[in-house]
């Protein structure tokens, strides 16, 4: 009799275990790949991401991955707005008209002194207070000049010895004209003819500072044209203007 109600025990017991294994469903394949994906949604830090499905076909099924799409107003994306009611005007632009060069006015000058120096050796200075500038000293020389006859054989005719009168400056002949500083002896400007200056027969010399100076002239074999002029407008009175013999 015990024998019997053990068997009848295990008959149900193993009924009981058929029962509950058949409310037990087997694993859904795509349930891992959906876990992922909402885990993907959820953890990718943008509010209001959507999947890009890229689907990959395989045996057991597709696999899709999501790529986060920035919601208009995240990083990245201009923000909607609202356009300006007002019109502006547009700013003014430079155009490219040239400007006229500015002339300057002439200068009108006159003299402070005119002469005409023969000078032998030795020297002669002024002294002048020159309130506007430029002073402008302006010399036409006239050299003394030497005459010589040279004779010499013709290389191209057969006349033999030739003769020919040729006319130089003097070797003597020189010119100087100094500007100093009367306190100190300083040299402001010089210019000269021969003995290191060239032999130009017309040469100016121009001071452009104010200032009170000594005007030294020195030479030898020679006369010089000499006229020093300044402007008429802030210098003491002067006088007309002589026509030069020479061009500067």
């Amino acid at each position: 009799m015990t024998g019997t109600r053990t068997g009848i025990i295990c008959i149900l017991v193993i009924v009981a275990m058929i029962c509950l294994s058949g409310c037990i469903s087997p694993p859904d394949k795509n349930a891992g790949s959906g876990a992922q994906g909402g885990n993907a949604a959820s953890t990718g830090g943008i509010s209001g991401a959507k999947a890009t499905p890229t689907a990959a076909e395989t045996d057991g099924g597709s696999t899709t991955t999501t790529t986060p799409t920035p919601a208009p107003g995240e990083a990245g994306y201009l923000v909607p707005a609202t356009p300006y009611p007002i019109e502006t005007t547009p700013g003014t632009t430079m155009s490219g008209t040239r400007f006229p060069d500015i002339t300057p006015s002439p200068v009108e000058y006159m003299g402070i002194y005119y002469g005409t120096l023969a000078l032998k050796n030795n020297k002669t200075a002024f002294t002048y207070d020159l309130h506007k500038p430029p002073l402008v000293i302006e010399i036409c020389f006239s050299p003394n000049m030497t005459t010589r006859t040279i004779w010499y054989d013709s290389k191209y005719t057969n006349r033999g010895e030739k003769t020919e009168t040729v006319t130089t400056i003097s070797p003597a002949a020189w010119f100087e004209v100094i500007v100093r500083e009367p306190a100190s002896g300083q040299i402001v400007a010089k210019e000269g003819f021969g003995r290191g200056y060239s032999t130009d027969t017309g040469k100016d010399l121009m001071i452009r500072s104010q200032g009170k100076y000594l005007i030294e002239f020195s030479g030898n074999e020679l006369s010089a044209q000499v006229q020093i002029r300044v402007p008429k407008e802030g210098n003491p009175a002067g006088s007309p203007l002589k026509k030069m013999a020479c061009t500067f």
